[in-house]
């Protein structure tokens, strides 16, 4: 391969390092990959190559077979264990099939014969470099999709810590995000080995903060040179190196991701900053997301009240007017009483009854409101399925019953575990969805119909609709943030959050569809053992 075909990066050459105890052949190899651009460093033997690793991450090592100390093979295993991203070229003057086994069930790249045919080891060095690359960038993205995949900031944090503890190699990580007040605080950690070394790291990252008026770069302490910032690490161990990457979004300081490796030859370097610079970013951008993910979610709870607060008005009025004129007639049989005149008391005992009813009726709304207003998504105990599933029938009265017959076959002694506001979200918006789907629909049935039964341990629920359906193409998008449903009108969150808030408490749901024949979502809850009961 020549020279001019192969692109290198003059800014950020690809670094080898090149192991063998005869020093001419290092000399040969470092002469002929420099001139195609590589950084090159030497070792005479595999413990020499170990020392070097702990200042440098090389993308590839070409190391001999056979030398003193510590052989190829084991330098191998050595070097797959610490680093296995870097990629391992053995190359041997002794074509034994046994030890090409060996090293390439070690996970060596590729076996080359000594001497070599020069075109021969840079097509091996550039193909070696390029799953390099690709592994690199593979799991860059795997680990970005991962945080991108989690749609609950509740569980961010968790997927940030350990999407970077796999990608980065790290003994530990941590997110450290600010409080109300500011003060960072352990937003999740994996690997930490005591409280001490926590709050440690916290203090650390609080310098990091501190100092980003002057200073944004990262913080990087390895043994013998440590970050003006962070003084010594001593504290975590002698042979521990630390980076704090401050995430930061305009003045706006989202936290600090802090990476810890605790034993050579698995120092971080200067080159490890550039790939934990990328994945910081990253980092922002999915926080960033949940972030607004959380506003959205609020403001499409907010939206689906709003949806139905002028029928909530409409139900209020009712019984309203309802009280008002029982208050009334019995206003003027209590005057009467005063003056002597003659009352029905039983017909003065039953005005007192219907005033209580239709308070109690708006009573009965306005609870239904506050429950699904309520934000507490992670309250515990066990809860009447039946009864959320209730209040939001009553909730989507209006929305439901002037487009549909409605018709619900509830299963009693179904409990689940949660809270029942946000469940009560949940079918809210299938109703509503329901109805709308129907609006306009010129079907022979307009029904809508909620159903629960038992099933194995788990309380599921259809809620179903004979409207004109949903197309197939669409069928496998409906769950995605930000994928509407109801063309301009609609934010295309509902379903998204509706699934989150199932899955937060042990559920799913899905759905299926016949176009013209109606729609049905199911959903399931874990439910409540009768034995418990």
């Amino acid at each position: 391969m020549s020279t001019s075909s192969m692109t290198r990066t003059p800014s950020m050459p690809e670094q080898i390092l090149v192991v063998d105890d005869e020093r001419d052949m290092r000399l040969l190899l470092r002469y002929q990959l420099e001139l195609e651009g590589y950084t090159i460093t030497e070792a005479s033997d595999g413990k020499s190559a170990l020392k070097l690793l702990r200042e440098c991450t090389p993308s590839l090592i070409i190391t001999d077979v056979r030398m003193p100390f510590m052989s190829g093979l084991e330098l191998l295993r050595e070097v797959k264990q610490a680093l296995p991203t870097t990629e391992v070229i053995v190359a041997t003057g002794y074509a034994e099939v046994e030890t090409a086994i060996e090293c390439m069930r070690a996970g060596a790249f590729d076996l080359i014969r000594k001497p070599f045919d020069i075109h021969e080891m840079y097509s091996c060095v550039a193909r070696a470099l390029d799953r390099y690359r690709l592994n690199a960038s593979a799991d860059l993205v795997r680990t970005s999709q991962s945080f991108f995949a989690t749609n609950e900031f509740e569980r961010l944090p968790q997927a940030i810590v350990e999407g970077s503890r796999g990608l980065m190699s790290a003994d530990a990580v941590v997110l450290l995000m600010p409080d109300a007040q500011g003060r960072l605080e352990l937003a999740h950690a994996h690997g930490l080995s005591s409280e001490a070394e926590a709050a440690k790291l916290r203090e650390l990252g609080e310098r990091v903060v501190q100092a980003l008026p002057t200073n944004r770069t990262p913080a990087l302490a390895v043994p013998g040179l440590p970050d003006d910032r962070l003084g010594l690490v001593r504290e975590l161990g002698m042979d521990t190196s630390l980076i704090l990457y401050p995430l930061v979004v305009g003045e706006r300081v989202l936290g600090v991701l802090g990476l810890m490796r605790r034993a050579a030859p698995r120092l971080f370097t200067k080159k490890d900053l550039d790939r934990v610079a990328v994945l910081a970013s990253h980092v922002v951008l999915a926080l960033e997301n949940g972030r607004l993910a959380c506003q959205l979610a609020a403001s499409e709870r907010l939206a689906t009240l709003g949806q139905v607060a002028a029928g909530i008005g409409h139900e209020i009025n009712n019984p309203s007017a309802y009280v008002l004129s029982n208050l009334s007639y019995i206003r003027e049989q209590v005057t009467a009483l005063r003056e002597g005149a003659l009352v029905d008391l039983v017909e003065l005992e039953q005005a007192v009854l219907d005033a209580r009813e239709g308070a109690l009726r708006i009573s009965d709304i306005v609870r239904d409101m506050r429950s699904i207003a309520r934000t507490d998504e992670e309250a515990g105990g066990w809860f009447d399925l039946n009864e959320a599933i209730r209040s939001a029938l009553r909730i989507a009265r209006v929305e439901t019953t002037r487009r549909a017959i409605v018709q619900a076959d509830l299963l009693d002694g179904l409990e689940v575990r949660g809270s029942p506001g946000p469940v009560s979200q949940v079918f809210v918006n299938l109703l509503v969805n329901a109805a709308q789907a129907l609006e306009g629909w010129q079907g022979s049935r307009r029904e809508i119909r909620v159903t629960t039964r038992r099933e194995e341990g788990r309380a599921v629920i259809k809620v179903s609709d004979t409207g004109p359906g949903i197309p197939p193409e669409l069928l496998p998008r409906l769950f995605q943030p930000f994928f509407p449903t109801k063309g301009s009108t609609g934010t295309g969150l509902g379903l998204s959050i509706s699934r989150n808030i199932l899955r937060r408490f042990g559920g799913d749901i899905e759905v299926s569809s016949v176009p013209g024949d109606g729609t049905v979502f199911t959903v399931s809850l874990p439910t409540r053992p009768v034995a418990e009961g």
